[in-house]
């Protein structure tokens, strides 16, 4: 099976006149290339030193556009690509709400939908607006209940009702269904709890490396077989989807190749690192387009089944169209077995 590849479309760590015109079009520049999906990150900000290493934009003014609206637009602009939140954050936003901007937008899109789910695990994106920050106990009971609730809304034709912990709706009427029946839902996240909520009730696994100080491909491939086999337990005959997402810095420049090392090393944890030792990190795949590849190789040995792929330094637009266009002249095409 061809392993698909996603672009992850950076709404945040721009300039601030940067055009909303430019996301348009490299989401349908990607779709031209062949690549499987465009996802959009749901958050509210990102702190400082998150964007330190990925991005020269002025941190003391965080550029960030909202997911589902960018989704919206996307998905009336583009005609075969998937598309979705990568992810969204149920303790942030109540699954009523999720269920009814998915289905808006797998109805424009004609059906094109994947909903990626998580926890949020920004204790500031939640105090700092205003939002309480439960432990992560009650963060993952919320995504599990908002995850039910969700598909019951996309699939049941009854009113639906549901009495859960943290959240309870009555009656609720549903329509119009989205054009799925129903979209996939995937999670993102590695922990143990996480993975038991993909076995039972995820149609994917999608970690983000970046996120979590990378996954080694060992790692990731003993992860995904306990959550197969967990979910074949639970009696599901379904397909878990394997997926994962990876910073990239790709040029048959050696300059352009040295200046994005030379931004990453911002970061403490690549300082002094060659490009080299930076991919061995797994948290970002970087160097010409034979290292790039080299570097998802074990990996898809591992079971990824379609990587996402946000491109860094992420305020560099003109890079990030040409290394689309090197993903799929020179790196897709390695995949194609």
């Amino acid at each position: 099976m061809p392993i698909d590849f996603a672009f992850k479309l950076n709404v945040h760590g721009h300039h601030p006149d940067t055009p909303f015109e430019r996301y348009i079009d490299l989401a349908c520049h990607a779709e031209a290339a062949g690549f499987s999906a465009v996802y959009v990150i749901d958050h509210l900000l990102l702190p400082a030193d998150r964007l330190v290493g990925i991005t020269d934009a002025e941190p003391s003014r965080p550029y960030f556009l909202d997911c589902w609206c960018t989704l919206a637009a996307v998905a009336a602009r583009t005609r075969k690509i998937r598309l979705g939140p990568q992810v969204t954050p149920i303790g942030l936003r109540h699954p009523v709400f999720v269920a009814k901007w998915g289905a808006t937008i797998d109805r424009i899109s004609n059906g094109r939908l994947s909903l990626g789910v998580g926890l949020g695990h920004q204790e500031v994106e939640y105090v700092s607006h205003g939002f309480p920050y439960p432990p992560f106990k009650e963060r993952f009971e919320r995504m599990m209940e908002g995850v039910e609730i969700i598909r019951r809304l996309w699939t049941e034709d009854a009113p639906v009702t549901y009495q859960g912990k943290h959240y309870s709706v009555q009656d609720v009427t549903f329509w119009p269904k989205p054009a799925q029946s129903p979209p996939p839902i995937f999670f993102g996240g590695t922990s143990p709890s996480i993975r038991r909520g993909v076995a039972r009730l995820g149609d994917g696994w999608s970690p983000a490396a970046p996120q979590l100080g990378g996954f080694s491909p060992a790692f990731y491939q003993e992860s995904l077989a306990a959550i197969r086999a967990d979910a074949a337990s639970r009696g599901r005959t379904g397909s878990i989807r394997a997926g994962a997402l990876f910073h990239t810095a790709i040029s048959e420049d050696a300059g352009e190749i040295e200046r994005a090392a030379a931004m990453l090393r911002r970061k403490p944890a690549y300082s002094g690192r060659s490009v080299d030792e930076i991919n061995q990190t797994g948290v970002v795949m970087m160097g010409t387009p034979e290292q790039v590849g080299g570097a998802l190789e074990p990996y898809v040995e591992a079971g990824v089944e379609e990587f996402t792929m946000s491109f860094v330094p992420m305020d560099d637009l003109d890079l990030t169209r040409r290394g689309i266009d090197l993903y799929a002249r020179k790196v897709m095409p390695r995949f194609k077995r």
